[in-house]
């Protein structure tokens, strides 16, 4: 058994660490638990009605996506955040007594280090005992690409948000050719790394304004999602979609375009990766100045 024994993040974080687990829980045919979902397991099927998010899902929880509602059947915020808490300090308490107890192994990353999932290491250990896993960076990208469908099957939404994305989607297609995501992550960016990669809102107009040039004669629609304050009137002359929308619904709107653009983030790059959409990162000013240079040509993109 593999136990994630620390919260990081927000939601893309988490989904990133508990995909590359589950993936490699498929590979070694363990099982994996994940307290530190806390936060989010009410808003997945699959684990709504599991305090512990196992993988596989327990019987008891098992149905498929759809099936109950956020809140019912589910335990209590509470009682997930004091799971959580317990099993962390836990692990936190056995690492520092030598890192293991009564067959439990403590496997505790540093800030910056990396475990490879993939290794004979690590299936050495996860097959001869149960780990609780404290760290970020456990990491497998052959993994998770071998077992991507049942990584995005555990993690699939309700049928009926997924319903109402596909009909937003449906409407917009019908005005354009493409659809692109874009992310505006402003709110934490001002003060992360910095501000490296925080782009007032004029900025993304200006990139969407080269974007829908670039892919012209097409017609180009935007989908819009993030944290920043920006309204219809900020891309004027642009087919823009960018009511204000929950985290769950922007996140898996994202998921079905043709393409996504954004400053790196796990948010933008789970879409991408859920839903196989190529992605422009903006990682500098440049890229906005340059965006044209490097985006793909029509032909690779959905009609």
């Amino acid at each position: 058994m593999m136990i994630i024994g620390k919260k990081y993040g927000q939601l893309g974080n988490r989904l990133f660490l508990y995909a590359h687990l589950i993936a490699a829980a498929e590979e070694y045919g363990v099982k994996l638990m994940n307290p530190a979902f806390a936060e989010y397991a009410e808003r997945f099927p699959r684990t709504r009605s599991d305090l512990w998010c196992h993988y596989p899902e327990l019987e008891a929880s098992a149905g498929s996506p759809g099936v109950g509602s956020p809140g019912v059947g589910s335990p209590s915020r509470w009682k997930r955040n004091l799971v959580s808490k317990t099993v962390e300090w836990s692990g936190r308490g056995i690492h520092y007594l030598g890192g293991e107890i009564r067959g439990l192994k403590v496997i505790r990353l540093r800030t910056g280090e990396q475990c490879d999932l993939a290794s004979d290491s690590f299936a050495s250990q996860v097959l001869s005992q149960d780990v609780l896993l404290q760290g970020w960076l456990f990491r497998s990208e052959y993994l998770l690409n071998k077992h991507a469908e049942k990584v995005k099957s555990h993690l699939a939404i309700d049928f009926s948000l997924q319903d109402k994305i596909q009909s937003r989607l449906s409407k917009l297609r019908e005005q354009a050719d493409i659809i692109v995501g874009i992310h505006i992550r402003q709110g934490d960016y001002a003060t992360y790394l910095g501000g490296k990669y925080y782009y007032p809102t004029s900025q993304y107009s200006q990139l969407m304004r080269q974007i829908a040039d670039h892919y012209s004669p097409s017609r180009v629609a935007f989908l819009v999602c993030g944290n920043g304050e920006f309204s219809v009137e900020d891309f004027q002359g642009l087919n823009v979609s960018c009511e204000k929308r929950d985290v769950m619904d922007d996140l898996y709107s994202l998921a079905q375009v043709d393409l996504l653009v954004g400053p790196p983030s796990t948010f933008t790059g789970w879409a991408s990766f859920y839903g196989s959409v190529p992605i422009y990162w903006l990682e500098s000013q440049d890229d906005i100045i340059n965006v044209g240079e490097s985006l793909p040509d029509r032909s690779s993109q959905a009609a």
